[in-house]
């Protein structure tokens, strides 16, 4: 059993603009801009060729990501640049992974993007920085997550590529 998550991959030219954000705030644990992503369904414990299975029968349409307002917290200790309009693929992706009812997701969807995780910080300099932008998220990745003590190591599993925005 391995961890992994059905994600849509950030595009360079979005990294590259977060990147020139000031992380250097030493109380903040910050996270790899090559793993930056947006999580639409986490999977804790799961067999990934069952996942794949489901993951290759998504039918979605490509949506639209907004970044902003502002850099804020997600729950008490991340740090993150929330991402709006992707809702609807949201449930999309989590309604095709339902048909198995160990992969129901309990957690709503918030999207985000985690620049950080807070350690010994009760504020984050970043936090409240203005940040805006928006890009078309035209494919899905699934994503095996192993846990080591640098961090978590990402393997792309498989890539979806979705249906066009207007038809």
């Amino acid at each position: 059993m391995v961890r992994a998550f059905i994600s849509a991959p950030i595009p360079a030219q979005v990294v590259v603009e977060l990147r020139g954000l000031n992380r250097s705030q030493p109380e903040v644990r910050w996270t790899n801009p090559d793993h930056w992503h947006v999580t639409f369904q986490f999977f804790g414990h799961c067999d990934i060729e069952v996942i794949e299975k489901n993951f290759l029968q998504i039918r979605a349409k490509s949506s639209t990501a907004l970044l902003g307002p502002r850099i804020s917290r997600l729950g008490k200790n991340n740090l993150v640049v929330p991402i709006g309009g992707l809702t609807d693929l949201a449930h999309q992706v989590q309604k095709s992974m339902e048909p198995h009812e160990s992969l129901k997701n309990p957690f709503s969807f918030v999207g985000h993007l985690t620049l950080g995780r807070l350690k010994d910080a009760n504020r984050a300099e970043l936090e409240g920085t203005p940040v805006s932008g928006s890009f078309v998220v035209t494919e899905l990745e699934l994503v095996q997550s192993v846990l080591g003590a640098g961090g978590p190591t990402h393997t792309t599993v498989n890539r979806l590529s979705l249906l066009p925005q207007f038809e």
